[in-house]
């Protein structure tokens, strides 16, 4: 039968789609310990919604990586993977159901939003599991569930709340919340947990200093405001970065990252800058390393009364104090900045 599509949202509706987001995102951002036994149950309804026997064999691993290469290692048991099946037969009954226009509409104002506010988490922890494994062994096996699929689960969650029939999402709505990322088989399943931390910066990026970004059993993912960092770099806290890992990083956002938190003071100390030119407590260095994307010259100002070191970036065709001192304060001459200060 036919579902009378859906063509306007009344203020009792409308009123519902910040709640859904809101619950949604709560979802894909949780890091509450699973109950296997829930989480169990929930792939069993997962494949009975689909009209599928439930998997005869539940594999737990730790993190997302060891799944992977597990089922990498397998090459009968990845002939048998029927995600699509589970997939498909859920999410087109649904989409029967609704309208293209309403459905654009709870696009803008759910799963775009329940989509933003994971998507670098997602991101981020997608590529470092894809690096982890190889990116051919990732692309092979294909995606998980999990967060992968929260922002579509969110809205048709929001369209159950309003009338219309979604019941055949419910086994992959109780995965999502009971399960991290899993993989569906014809007789087997692989699970594995939701991690046991994820820190997020105001803007709601992934960011840990010191600490993992994302932590899992065995696996850890390190971000800076979002930018994933190699584990050498993010385990440690950014005052013990040392100045010589700009000598070897080829990644120009990482060596921005570096610059940025090391400083240019322990640059120059720890890099042994050249001295192109001096003038009274000023003084012009150069870093005669390929550092960044261009010669990095700095303007060092040693404060006389208290001896505080300052360093200041300036163009790199800059060759004197006194056009560096001209350079930072908007053209004004050395001698009058001098006289001013």
């Amino acid at each position: 039968m036919r579902h009378q599509q859906i063509t306007e949202l009344t203020p009792e509706q409308q009123a519902l789609m910040p709640i859904i987001r809101d619950e949604w995102i709560r979802i894909g951002l949780d890091i509450t310990p699973i109950n296997p036994q829930k989480a169990e149950h929930a792939i069993a309804l997962a494949y009975k919604s689909a009209r599928l026997k439930p998997p005869q064999k539940i594999l737990w691993f730790k993190n997302p990586v060891e799944a992977l290469t597990y089922i990498a290692s397998e090459a009968d048991l990845r002939k048998e993977a029927i995600r699509a099946a589970v997939f498909n037969t859920a999410f087109n009954t649904v989409r029967a159901a609704v309208g293209d226009a309403i459905r654009y509409v709870i696009e803008d104002a759910i799963a775009e939003a329940v989509e933003a506010a994971v998507e670098d988490t997602l991101f981020n922890v997608e590529m470092a599991v894809k690096e982890a494994v190889g990116e051919a062994v990732f692309d092979q096996i294909g995606s998980a569930w999990g967060l992968q699929d929260v922002q579509s689960l969110a809205r048709y969650a929001y369209f159950d709340a309003i009338g219309v029939d979604c019941s055949k999402l419910k086994g992959l709505w109780a995965t999502a919340k009971h399960c991290g990322w899993w993989w569906a088989f014809k007789n087997i399943a692989v699970v594995t947990p939701k991690p046991s931390m994820i820190h997020l910066d105001e803007q709601g990026r992934l960011h840990g200093l010191g600490v993992p970004a994302v932590a899992y059993e065995r696996f850890n993912v390190y971000a800076y405001h979002g930018v994933r960092l190699p584990e050498k770099y993010g385990a440690v806290q950014p005052h013990q970065w040392q100045a010589k890992w700009l000598l070897e990083e080829n990644n120009t956002e990482l060596r921005r990252i570096l610059i940025q938190e090391i400083g240019y003071v322990r640059i120059c100390q720890e890099l042994q800058a050249l001295e192109l030119d001096s003038w009274q407590e000023y003084t012009l260095l150069k870093i005669d390393s390929d550092v960044d994307v261009e010669p990095i010259h700095l303007l060092k100002m040693t404060c006389p009364s208290t001896g505080y070191i300052h360093a200041l970036r300036v163009p790199p065709d800059v060759q004197s104090v006194r056009e560096a001192i001209a350079w930072v304060n908007w053209g004004i001459n050395s001698e009058e900045f001098s006289v001013q200060t």
